[in-house]
């Protein structure tokens, strides 16, 4: 019925169905193996925090100044004069949100007291008399 050459090429198709079935589960491993969890976040460039800076068109030019920022520490600044204000200037780094910052001389005087609200990564102007 076959010719000898057929049927032994008939004998041998079951190793080449196995082999690629062999082949096919490889390949379906190897697809689930990488195609699960290949993305990764990466954070990072701006950091989350803003900036104080305390200007003095008066008499506290070139003075230290005391920020006291939600009653936590006080920090000695010197007030600058307005139109030096750069982002260069010396500025107190705080989080971001709402805070309550107070401005005192060295006597102890208050020159500014206020709740005030700052962005991500923008300088608020404290202008004392």
């Amino acid at each position: 019925m076959y010719s000898s050459k057929t049927a032994a090429i008939m004998k041998k198709q079951p190793f080449y169905k196995q082999w690629a079935a062999g082949l096919l589960s490889l390949l379906a491993l190897l697809f689930a193996g990488t195609a699960c969890g290949t993305t990764s976040s990466i954070s990072g460039g701006l950091n989350d925090e803003s900036y104080i800076v305390v200007a003095s068109s008066g008499a506290y030019v070139g003075k230290k100044v005391f920020v006291l920022v939600d009653d936590v520490s006080a920090v000695g600044i010197v007030a600058i004069r307005p139109d030096a204000v750069t982002r260069h200037a010396k500025r107190i780094t705080i989080t971001p949100g709402r805070h309550t910052v107070i401005v005192r001389d060295a006597e102890g005087h208050t020159l500014f007291s206020k709740e005030i609200f700052i962005s991500s990564r923008a300088a608020k102007t404290i202008t004392v008399q």
